[in-house]
């Protein structure tokens, strides 16, 4: 029975662009382009940790992701991809609520992000930029929540991808 659960995730995994890395991270598609300097935040996220908020910078395009995130052990980690542009706009996280989709829509070359929006599991929304129809969008499988991005930023942020990360610890 614990083989056909097994290959019941496997296939609803292939099914999505959402590819497995360790025990609680997944990894998600990239959205916008190769400009900038590459990030990971790999090395930071995992499973357990909790967001505290996400912020957006934008204006005309999207300056800035940055993420308020508690690992498991209660250390507090800043997770800025992109510049320091535009106007800030946060979303405070409550009690049991975290990120579970987002969108990115890019320009008509496939460069920088225009646009970008964030949803919570309580349906609280924080978007940022101009939206230009070119869009991607990804939403957690169950269980999971947005733990943080890998992608290229410079005084913008040219592209995400999300990193999934398990709500609960594994052990």
């Amino acid at each position: 029975m614990k083989f056909i659960y097994q290959v019941l995730a496997v296939v609803s995994l292939t099914t999505t662009a959402i590819s497995a890395l360790e025990n609680g991270v997944l990894l998600g598609e990239t959205f916008g382009g190769p400009y900038g300097k590459k990030y990971s935040d790999l090395d930071l996220v995992g499973p357990g940790q909790t967001v505290q908020s996400i912020t957006v910078r934008s204006a005309k395009r999207v300056d800035a992701v940055i993420l308020e995130i508690t690992d498991p052990s209660g250390k507090s980690h800043t997770l800025h991809h992109g510049g320091n542009g535009g106007d800030k706009n946060t979303l405070t996280l409550s009690d049991g609520e975290y990120v579970n989709g987002w969108e990115a829509q890019w320009g008509d070359d496939g460069d920088r992000i225009q646009y970008i929006a964030f949803t919570t599991n309580k349906n609280n929304t924080i978007t940022g930029g101009t939206a230009t129809g070119n869009a991607g969008t990804e939403t957690a499988p169950k269980g999971y929540q947005l733990g943080g991005f890998i992608g290229y930023s410079g005084r913008e942020l040219d592209s995400a991808g999300a990193i999934w990360t398990s709500i609960d610890p594994v052990e």
